[in-house]
């Protein structure tokens, strides 16, 4: 079973061969494409698979956030045509050619030689892979995959409950290794891109796995006393039950500013090319109105008014200081007619096309094509694509300034893949639903305070701080969003819709949570009216149902019991 480091073990093969000379035949024969067990490194296999976790985790977020009005979805006008098969081949490939395969090859290697923490880390890691797999697609290959050559070509799908349990266990049985003390925890995970080898920190990445897969169990009745009854247990903040509540604990992944290979953000080398004003691709324009604060229900256009969201500044960085400045720098470059919106907008009461101070992104599903927009539409901000930070004033209509690569943090980004923030809006959710509003609003507020507060210490430490006069203010808008949680008829849409701005660039996260609460509610809806049903689970990948006689298209993951039209 070949591995990533292939290439370093043919060298040495062909190294040895050279020192040695033909005293050994046999053993100089050997195949340097196909490395034996033995002759196998746990530290080199455990490198090959966080760095693969790292660029699985980002392929699994960018496959669904369109979905969930993240980034634009610009594929076709109906769903259906804007997901075809083969944009999920690549996380395909990542999750079991990649991840999957050298965990399975790992994990008995290191167990022959008392390495807890990296068997430890790789059943935390394989788990992490299947749930989102399920999550994603519905019913996956668990139990007759990853067999190698001589195993099943034709592995067959499993149901996606089963797929939880087998990443429940692996769960269980990797906080069994970590909590293994002295000579019984074996030696050091040498090279750890996470946690730097704090094995307390990855428990709490273990707890914090187990609360979100028994979070989505809940939605069964069948299943949800345990469920609710074990994420209590996890929610306690007892020792025995560590979960990611600290910014310490935070589950992430750090990019650098290299050039070759280029190990930057992926977000910041679409929007700061080595050419000014040439970015590509679109943020939804839905997310960015909707980050930018709370708009006010008897002014819906006046943008003053909105009680701004602190962390629009970090989130996103505008090119241009308006509308009437994007048409002076290029009238072409808006591929959109602002003043006619669709019938189906306006009776929604939807943005569309652009909105001010300067935001250009583009609608769901518009597959018009791509305008010379790069020069004037919004970019990634400094949080968490390394790019710039947006410490122009709102009032400052004529501004223009294109990003250009260096700008900003120079892509010296992070995947957030689990902040501890998002603990603080599971609880939320979790007692809004079995009815603690009270104690439903305090987490929301402290996962609001805790999100602005990371946010800008990430940009602090990367030496960006806003101007005085450019900081929303966090009180107001805390403020604004108590107001909203009191009047609201059904409180977890407040606290969904929350969530779903603290969780800015974690796609999957948001798919599970409009999947659960049906929150936000007011998602803009498809630029074509008949698009066909919104995806409950993204459409196999070509390299799967071209090449597995026994597969088939499930409608909803096992857990979605949602009884909502999702659109």
């Amino acid at each position: 079973m070949t591995i990533k480091m292939n290439r370093v073990y043919n060298r040495l093969a062909t190294l040895l061969f050279l020192l040695v000379g033909a005293c050994n035949l046999g053993g100089d024969l050997q195949n340097p494409n196909e490395i034996s067990m033995t002759g196998a490194d746990v530290n080199l296999i455990m490198n090959a698979i966080q760095l693969d976790f790292a660029d699985w985790y980002y392929t699994a977020s960018t496959a669904v956030d369109p979905l969930v009005r993240m980034n634009a979805m610009t594929g076709g006008y109906r769903y259906v045509t804007a997901n075809q098969p083969q944009r999920n081949d690549l996380l395909w490939q990542q999750s079991y050619q990649n991840v999957l395969v050298n965990a399975e090859l790992m994990i008995p290697l290191a167990q022959s030689k008392g390495l807890t923490t990296h068997v430890a880390v790789g059943k935390a890691l394989e788990a992490y892979v299947y749930m989102s797999l399920v999550d994603v697609f519905g019913d996956v290959p668990q139990s007759e995959a990853l067999q190698g050559v001589l195993g099943n070509f034709n592995p067959k799908q499993d149901a996606g409950v089963d797929v939880y349990n087998k990443a429940l266990a692996l769960l269980i049985e990797a906080r069994t290794e970590l909590a293994k003390t002295g000579v019984d925890a074996g030696g050091p995970l040498v090279r750890d891109i996470f946690y730097g080898g704090n094995r307390n920190n990855w428990t709490a990445l273990v707890n914090t796995l187990e609360l979100k897969l028994q979070m989505n169990l809940a939605q069964l009745p069948a299943q949800a006393a345990a469920a609710n009854a074990r994420i209590a247990v996890l929610l306690n903040g007892s020792a025995s039950s560590n979960i990611i509540d600290t910014e310490a604990e935070n589950f992430i992944y750090k990019y650098g500013i290299a050039t070759v290979p280029n190990s930057r953000h992926p977000m910041y080398n679409a929007h700061y090319s080595a050419t000014k004003g040439a970015a590509v691709g679109y943020i939804a324009n839905y997310y960015m109105h909707e980050a930018f604060g709370i708009w006010d229900l008897l002014s819906p256009n006046d943008f003053m008014k909105v009680k701004q969201d602190p962390r629009w500044r970090y989130y996103f960085y505008r090119q241009v200081g308006s509308i009437a400045q994007l048409f002076a720098v290029d009238p072409k470059a808006l591929g959109c007619a602002p003043a006619a919106p669709p019938s189906h907008y306006v009776v929604k009461g939807a943005v569309f096309c652009i909105f001010d101070p300067g935001f250009y992104g583009r609608d769901h599903g518009d597959a018009s094509g791509i305008p010379p927009s790069g020069p004037v539409q919004t970019c990634y901000g400094i949080y968490p694509a390394g790019g710039k930070i947006d410490d122009n004033p709102i009032s400052t209509t004529t501004f223009f300034s294109s990003t250009v690569r260096g700008d900003g943090a120079n892509g010296a980004g992070i995947s957030p893949i689990w902040m501890s923030f998002y603990t603080d809006f599971f609880r939320a959710e979790y007692l809004a639903r079995t009815g603690d509003g009270s104690g439903a609003r305090i987490a929301m507020q402290a996962g609001i305070s805790n999100s602005i507060t990371q946010v800008k210490n990430f940009a602090t430490a990367k030496g960006f701080t806003l101007s005085a006069s450019n900081g929303p203010s966090t009180t107001n808008y805390k403020a604004a969003v108590d107001a909203l949680y009191a009047a609201a008829a059904r409180p977890l849409d407040v606290i969904g819709k929350e969530f779903y701005k603290a969780a800015w660039a974690n796609g999957l996260e948001l798919y599970n949570l409009y999947r659960r609460t049906s929150a936000p509610r007011d998602l803009q809806p498809m630029l074509q009216i008949g698009p066909g049903p919104w995806l409950r689970c993204q459409v196999y990948p070509s390299v799967y149902v071209n090449l597995n006689r026994y597969s088939y298209q499930p409608n909803r993951v096992f857990w979605d019991n949602n009884p909502d039209v999702l659109n």
